[in-house]
């Protein structure tokens, strides 16, 4: 992977009590990528950073303080901030444990019948499961569940996932 490719792991949601600490949502499925692999960018391309200290977590959020800020004013100014995390700086993981989101994008998709359906353009969540959006050439991308139903196998070695489109889901 290259180093110059960004995850987009959370963002600042709002500030939290007078002592400058914020509410941050994470993207990921561990809290643990925001404080632990080092500062976050503040864009996909920029180079300003941030290094978060986790506290507690308060609803579907984590407390959090940012650097050296102990005013609540100059937190108020990070409300809306995008933290990314350069890719390379995530351990790798063993064929056992799977793959990371981001190493799906721009896979190559083919059916079970070899029918080429084209890229995988995102992996979402809108809060049931996650969906691969595929892209099939010249036509509007698709959402198909990323369930081991509808996506049997994702070889990362040569870069090709292979589904089992379900009937009536794509014209």
């Amino acid at each position: 992977m290259s180093g110059h490719k960004r995850i987009h792991v959370g963002e600042i949601a709002t500030v939290h009590g007078v002592r400058g600490l914020v509410k941050v949502r994470a993207f990921g499925d561990d809290i643990r990528t925001l404080q632990d692999f080092g500062p976050l960018y503040t864009s996909e391309t920029g180079t300003e950073k941030h290094t978060l200290t986790l506290k507690h977590q308060a609803g579907g959020a984590w407390i959090a303080s940012v650097d050296d800020i102990t005013d609540r004013d100059v937190a108020e100014k990070l409300r809306g901030t995008q933290l990314w995390l350069d890719r390379d700086a995530l351990p790798e993981l063993d064929d056992d444990e799977g793959f990371y989101h981001t190493d799906l994008i721009d896979m190559k998709v083919v059916g079970i019948d070899g029918k080429d359906w084209g890229l995988v353009i995102a992996v979402e969540n809108f809060g049931a499961s996650d969906l691969l959006e595929i892209k099939p050439a010249g036509q509007p991308s698709f959402y198909i569940p990323f369930v081991d139903m509808y996506v049997p196998e994702v070889n990362m070695e040569t870069g090709i996932i292979t589904i089992d489109m379900p009937e009536g889901l794509v014209d």
